[in-house]
């Protein structure tokens, strides 16, 4: 342990999410969602653009991708008589993340961004006259998470593009634009066990309260106040507020990397970043079997949510990093601390910046 302690002091010298699915966080479960539409339709139709309305079930099928069945439909105004046309569309999409990440900014409202693709079968009346054709589109799309039980605002544009010879005269494909924006909700009812209250079981966890009586709990009971139960707790009696792991146990000595730097309000690294991170690297690859965590920390400018989720990514940027350069994945973990552990006060310049750091630290 001394030699990793005396290599992670070289890197001390240095300075440094839920894959996210195409729903909001902490919902990754099948969703519903309802749209209005408008479409800018292929003027060899002699029609105006039409309005109409969408309803979707996705499927999420892993962390960044689900698969979407859709019915669709519109009406349009014809040019030649002032009546209307009609279009009706029963498909399917792959949706997938793009990117993996959840947009972030104090200045504008989060989002995720995603891309879509499928195929359609399309029910035309044009002029009184009705018929099906196949079809498929591409699209993309934002997620706007809402603050209530997992909904969201949803918009996306898509181009259509279906073989049709019968719609218009001497016009063997139909190409149409249309977007729509509505609101998206999981289906938590159907999809999601409710919890149940669990029976007390016997247990070994023994906890002496302060009028000296004996009782028994199976878990729930942190008396050193670390944060990890007693019940898996392999060092109790740790001093409030130490780092501890996910055993209780104390880590070791944190090291800031000095010398990485990130773009305002992003997670993206900058040359220098990567240049240290290297040497970082190279130091893990000579400490085989050494274990870190990485922690991101931010000064206080923004809300505390943002700053969290912000010192989230920074830390996986990190984390990526190390990964691409060689470093084995379960050697790393990474760790969004937010403003929490100022090393300075966030009342002057010098002391938010010295607050805006990564941290990393040896783990058991």
């Amino acid at each position: 342990m001394q030699k990793k302690l005396w290599g992670m002091a070289v890197i001390g010298t240095l300075w440094a999410g839920q894959a996210l699915a195409v729903t909001t966080d902490g919902h990754e479960i099948p969703y519903f969602a309802a749209q209005y539409a408008h479409e800018f339709g292929d003027r060899s139709r002699d029609s105006a653009g039409g309005n109409g309305y969408q309803l979707t079930f996705g499927w999420p099928l892993s962390s960044n991708t689900a698969v979407e069945g859709f019915f669709y439909d519109l009406s349009r105004k014809r040019d030649i008589d002032g009546k209307k046309d009609y279009q009706t569309v029963i498909g399917g999409d792959l949706v997938r993340d793009l990117g993996l990440f959840t947009f972030q900014n104090k200045y504008l409202p989060s989002f995720k961004p995603f891309g879509l693709a499928g195929l359609e079968a399309v029910h035309e009346d044009v002029r009184g006259e009705d018929h099906w054709h196949a079809s498929g589109n591409l699209g993309a799309g934002l997620l706007f998470p809402l603050p209530w039980y997992g909904a969201a605002v949803r918009t996306e544009g898509r181009v259509q593009v279906q073989g049709n010879k019968t719609s218009v005269q001497d016009q063997n494909v139909l190409i149409d634009y249309r977007f729509t924006v509505g609101v998206q909700i999981p289906l938590t009812p159907l999809f999601r066990e409710k919890a149940t209250p669990a029976k007390a079981a016997e247990c070994d966890v023994q906890v002496v309260d302060l009028n000296g009586m004996a009782r028994k709990d199976c878990g729930a009971a942190d008396s050193d106040h670390d944060g990890v139960p007693d019940s898996r707790d392999v060092c109790p009696g740790t001093p409030e507020g130490a780092a501890v792991n996910a055993d209780g146990c104390p880590v070791e000595e944190a090291f800031v990397l000095k010398g990485v730097h990130f773009a305002n309000n992003s997670a993206e690294l900058d040359d220098q970043a990567k240049k240290v991170l290297d040497e970082v690297a190279a130091t893990l690859k000579a400490q085989a079997g050494t274990k870190i965590e990485i922690g991101g920390y931010t000064d206080s400018t923004a809300t505390p949510d943002y700053n969290l989720n912000l010192s989230s990514q920074r830390a996986e940027a990190v984390r990526q990093y190390l990964i691409g350069k060689g470093i084995a994945a379960e050697r790393l973990a990474a760790r969004g601390y937010g403003e929490a552990n100022p090393r300075e006060s966030n009342d002057t310049d010098q002391g938010r910046e010295a607050n805006r750091r990564v941290e990393i630290r040896v783990v058991k």
